[in-house]
């Protein structure tokens, strides 16, 4: 996951976030999963367009690979779809750095 933009960018905060899903609990990877199929992630297009009043807000290139299948989405914030926000929500939180 790579999140860019927003009024506050700095691109060295731009690098990208891998979370390998076979280190987490089993828990987080059923919660995942779920998320993931929630979201229909796989289905969605490459690019989802930003709304109005996206100006200045962060995007968000989301790549899942699942066996065979691989899929990149980037979304804009305000994301609309509650299932899709849910799974950056949730990506964003695995992914942060431990402090």
């Amino acid at each position: 996951m790579r999140t860019s933009g927003g009024i506050g960018a700095f691109p060295g905060l731009e690098a990208a976030r891998t979370l390998d899903g076979d280190t987490l609990a089993p828990g987080d990877q059923a919660a995942l999963a779920r998320l993931v199929e929630d979201a229909g992630f796989f289905a969605l297009p490459s690019h989802l367009p930003a709304g109005p009043a996206s100006a200045d807000h962060q995007s968000h290139e989301i790549e899942i690979e699942d066996g065979p299948r691989r899929h990149c989405v980037t979304v804009a914030d305000p994301i609309a779809d509650a299932a899709l926000a849910a799974l950056v929500a949730a990506l964003r939180r695995l992914t942060a750095p431990r402090r």
